[in-house]
C-alpha cells in the first residue's frame, strides 16, 4: 500500500512532507525495546523536551484548523500523547509497534501512526 497525499493537503500546507516505512515480515527481536523507548520519550516530555514542541504543535493546529477541525477539542496525536504524559506522568506500553511510534510521536511532537499489518496487494 502507497499512501498520498491529498492535493488540498498541498495547497494548504505546501511544506508538509510525509514519510512512509512498510517492513515486510520483520520479526520483533526484542519485545523490550518499544517499552525502553517509550519510557524514554515519556522522560524527556516530562523533562520539557524538545524545548521547540509547542511551536511544532501550533504550526500542526494552524493546519488542522484551515482543514475545519477544532484542535482545542481534538488534538493532533501528538499533543494527545504529550498532554496525557505530562497529565500522568509516563504511558503505559501496549505493542512493541505501537511502543516505537508513540516514542517517536513524544519525542519529536509530531503525529505518527502506524499498522501492524495491511492487507496484500
Amino acid at each position: 500500500m502507497l499512501p498520498s497525499i491529498s492535493p488540498e493537503l498541498a495547497r494548504i500546507a505546501p511544506g508538509f512532507r510525509a514519510l512512509s516505512i512498510n517492513v515486510i515480515a520483520a520479526p520483533i527481536r526484542d519485545a523490550q525495546v518499544g517499552e525502553i523507548a517509550l519510557k524514554e520519550a515519556c522522560q524527556a516530555v516530562i523533562n520539557g523536551q524538545p524545548a521547540w514542541a509547542q511551536a511544532h504543535i501550533d504550526a500542526w493546529n494552524t493546519v488542522l484548523k484551515a482543514f475545519g477541525a477544532k484542535p482545542k477539542r481534538t488534538p493532533c496525536s501528538a499533543e494527545a500523547l504529550r498532554k496525557r504524559v505530562l497529565k500522568d506522568g509516563t504511558m503505559a506500553a501496549l505493542d512493541p509497534v505501537v511502543d516505537l511510534y508513540n516514542a517517536v510521536s513524544l519525542r519529536y511532537a509530531v503525529p505518527v501512526g502506524g499498522e501492524n499489518k495491511y492487507p496484500p496487494a
